[in-house]
């Protein structure tokens, strides 16, 4: 298994971001309504992040810096130059297009079904026929109605979508795994200014990473999935 941990709070607004994003493509599809519902929830999670700070700002700023960190590898004697100068065309298109894009989420907030639905998501239970008629009826049209509506949603969202897929993906690829050991299951390190450490852990250890630190200095520790202690733990360590 891989476990992504973020270092700062815009990194990790970016991983919930995927995360959510995950979460409604999986249950997009599905023809079933309570997948569709599940779908709803992602939603309004994902609202509620992209209300919080200036997202596309700091999007814009991370994509600018990634380019530029670029430019320091395509000097490298082993770069693939073609391959880095279209990542870099593909980086300042997305800045630009989220430059030029209006606010992410804000046609959602127009949406009349998810406005009267989205307070009764918070609520334990609170999804019966009788709560919300109104998403009961909507759930009861045929499948090939549903998705084209929900689909319509995420397109006020599908740049911002891009663009974290995008700078996550060349974030992880920018690191390299190599082999440590937590001894008794405690480890530590300097994070040298990465935005994410990534552990790839073997499920079979019986054992999960929890992480402390900041943008200098991180601390790792290993704790038991069950009962049994654990010892000295093997694992591979990417700082991206």
């Amino acid at each position: 298994m891989i476990y992504d941990f973020p270092l700062n709070e815009k990194s990790r607004t970016y991983l919930r971001l995927e995360s959510l994003f995950a979460q409604i493509s999986d249950n997009l599809e599905t023809e079933l309504p309570w997948g569709h519902i599940a779908c709803f929830k992602a939603i309004f999670d994902l609202q509620e992040l992209l209300d919080r700070g200036d997202l596309r700002a700091d999007l814009i700023k991370d994509l600018e810096r990634l380019s530029q960190r670029l430019s320091r590898w395509a000097a490298l004697p082993e770069a693939d130059i073609e391959q880095i100068e279209q990542m870099q065309s593909e980086l300042i298109a997305l800045s630009r297009q989220l430059l030029s894009a209006p606010r992410p989420g804000a046609k959602l907030k127009e949406d009349r079904l998810l406005t009267s639905i989205r307070q009764r998501f918070s609520i334990p239970g609170g999804l019966c026929a009788f709560d919300v008629p109104q998403l009961h009826h909507w759930l009861a049209l045929p499948h090939s109605q549903r998705l084209p509506q929900m689909q319509g949603w995420l397109d006020d969202i599908a740049l911002i979508i891009e663009a974290i897929h995008q700078l996550l993906r060349l974030w992880r690829e920018s690191g390299a795994f190599c082999d440590k050991i937590a001894v008794n299951g405690f480890y530590q390190d300097m994070a040298d200014g990465a935005e994410l450490i990534r552990i790839k852990l073997e499920h079979g250890q019986g054992c999960y990473p929890t992480l402390s630190g900041h943008k200098n200095r991180f601390a790792l520790r290993f704790l038991p999935a069950s009962e049994h202690p654990i010892g000295d733990v093997k694992f591979q360590l990417s700082c991206c």
